[in-house]
C-alpha cells in the first residue's frame, strides 16, 4: 500500500526545488483526492517520498543545476515542506503575486541601498559597534603640531513594520572620539589644546514608504547632542531631519535624491543633499555595484560613494569615499577662551575595505585607508570662524559589528 499510494503522491505533486527553511522555489501542486482510509498509507509514502527528494538550494535550482542530498542533510527542509503541504488546501496553486513578493526579498550580493528596509516583514532589533582609528597628520601652518583621534560610536535601533508599505525605525546612538594634540594647533586665540574629548547622542525617528514597486519616499527627525567633555548640556542640543525620494527601475537599478539637513550650534543650517544610487553594473553577473548613500563599510554617520564587489552573499569588498561633515560640528567646554564657541571637524577618508556576513543576522566589516581634505576649525557664538586649520593626510583605520535580532 505504501508503495501505491507514494506512486500516486509523486505523480500528482511535482518538487522542483527546495529554497532555504523549507521554503518552495517554482513549485506547481495539483489536486490529490484521498479517501479516508488512504490518509495514513499517503501521509507515510510521501514522507519517505520527501526526504529522499530533497534538492539542492534555490541558488542551484535558479541555475538548473539539480543534485541529491543525503536524507539527513535535508531533513529540516523535507520537514518544512511537508508542513507546507498539510497547511495549504490540496488545490494550491503559486500565484504571480506571491512569486514577485518571494522575488523581491531575495538579498542582491552588495546591495546597500539607503532606506532600504529589511526583508522579513517583522519587528526587529539591530545592534552597530564601530571603532576607528586616524593617525597622526601635521598640522599646516603651525611650529610641527600634529593631531590623531580615535572613536567609538554604537547604535541600536528598533525596526517596525506598519502594514504592507511602511517600515518604521527608531534609533539612539552614541559615540566618544579622543583627540591627541601635539605642540599648539593655533586654533585657540590664546593658544592651547582646543579639546580632547568629543561626545556625542542622538535619538530619532525614521520612516520609509512604498508607493508600490518603483517609489518610495523615505524621512526622518532627530534631536541630537554634540560637545566637548565640560559643555553646558543644554548648549549642545540641536535637532534635524531627512527627506528623499528613490526610484526603482528594476532588482538590478535604484535611483534617487535625499537631503539631511541639522541645525548649527552657531546658528543657520546645514544642509547636505546626496544621491541615491544602487546599481548592479552589467557585467560578471552583477557582482559589481555603484552605491552612493550610507556606506556599510566606514566611519560611523557617514555618506559616500563606494563601488562593491561581492563574490557571494556572505562576503563583499567596498573601494570608496566617505563625507565626514554634517554631526562634526560641537560645542566647546564652557571654560574654553572662546565663550560659546563652537568646533568643527571635517575630513573625506578613502578607504578600502570588506564585509564579511557568517549567517544572515551577524557581520564584521573591516576597512583602512586615507583621510584627505581634513580640516580643523574654531568658531565664535555667532558662526564666525575665528582660525582654521588644514591636517595634511593621514592613514585611518576602522571596524564594524553588526547584529540585528
Amino acid at each position: 500500500q505504501w508503495a501505491t499510494h507514494r506512486k500516486r503522491i509523486l505523480d500528482r505533486t511535482q518538487f522542483v526545488g527546495v529554497g532555504p527553511a523549507g521554503a518552495l522555489a517554482n513549485a506547481r501542486f495539483q489536486s490529490v483526492a484521498l479517501t479516508r482510509d488512504q490518509v495514513l498509507p499517503s501521509f507515510l509514502g510521501g514522507l519517505l517520498s520527501i526526504l529522499n527528494k530533497i534538492f539542492i538550494r534555490t541558488e542551484g535550482v535558479a541555475a538548473g543545476r539539480f543534485r541529491r542530498r543525503r536524507p539527513f542533510d535535508g531533513l529540516c527542509s523535507g520537514v518544512g515542506v511537508l508542513l507546507w503541504l498539510v497547511g495549504v488546501p490540496a488545490s494550491a496553486q503559486t500565484s504571480e503575486a506571491a512569486e514577485e513578493k518571494e522575488e523581491a526579498r531575495k538579498p542582491s550580493p552588495g546591495s546597500v541601498l539607503v532606506g532600504r528596509a529589511p526583508s522579513a516583514p517583522r519587528t526587529a532589533v539591530t545592534f552597530d559597534v564601530l571603532g576607528s582609528h586616524a593617525f597622526d597628520g601635521e598640522v599646516k601652518d603651525t611650529s610641527g603640531s600634529n593631531m590623531s583621534s580615535t572613536s567609538l560610536y554604537a547604535r541600536i535601533a528598533l525596526l517596525v513594520p506598519a502594514g504592507e508599505r511602511l517600515f518604521l525605525s527608531f534609533p539612539i546612538d552614541a559615540a566618544v572620539t579622543f583627540y591627541e594634540f601635539s605642540g599648539d594647533p593655533r586654533l585657540l586665540p590664546g593658544g592651547g589644546k582646543p579639546w580632547d574629548q568629543v561626545r556625542t547622542f542622538s535619538i530619532g525617528t525614521q520612516a520609509r514608504y512604498r508607493f508600490d514597486h518603483h517609489w518610495a519616499v523615505i524621512a526622518g527627525a532627530n534631536i541630537a547632542s554634540a560637545g566637548v567633555r565640560g559643555a553646558s548640556f543644554e548648549d549642545t542640543l540641536s535637532g534635524g531631519g531627512t527627506l528623499g525620494v528613490a526610484y526603482s527601475f528594476s532588482r538590478e537599478l535604484t535611483l534617487g535624491v535625499i537631503v539631511t539637513a541639522q541645525l548649527k550650534l552657531a546658528g543657520g543650517l546645514f544642509v547636505l543633499p546626496l544621491p541615491i544610487i544602487d546599481w548592479a553594473l552589467p557585467f560578471d553577473e552583477g557582482r559589481w555595484r555603484l552605491v552612493a548613500g550610507a556606506l556599510r563599510v566606514g566611519p560611523g554617520r557617514a555618506a559616500g560613494v563606494s563601488i562593491v564587489y561581492a563574490p557571494s552573499e556572505s562576503l563583499a569588498f567596498t573601494a570608496g569615499i566617505a563625507f565626514l561633515g554634517l554631526g562634526r560640528e560641537f560645542r566647546l567646554a564652557s571654560s574654553s577662551s572662546v565663550t560659546n564657541g563652537v568646533g568643527r571637524d571635517s575630513a573625506y577618508p578613502v578607504i578600502l575595505g570588506m564585509e564579511w556576513r557568517p549567517v544572515r543576522q551577524l557581520a564584521f566589516a573591516a576597512y583602512g585607508g586615507v583621510s584627505i581634505f581634513r580640516a580643523v576649525t574654531v568658531l565664535d557664538g555667532a558662526g564666525n570662524t575665528l582660525n582654521e586649520r588644514d591636517v595634511k593626510p593621514s592613514p585611518v583605520v576602522g571596524g564594524r559589528i553588526s547584529l540585528a535580532l
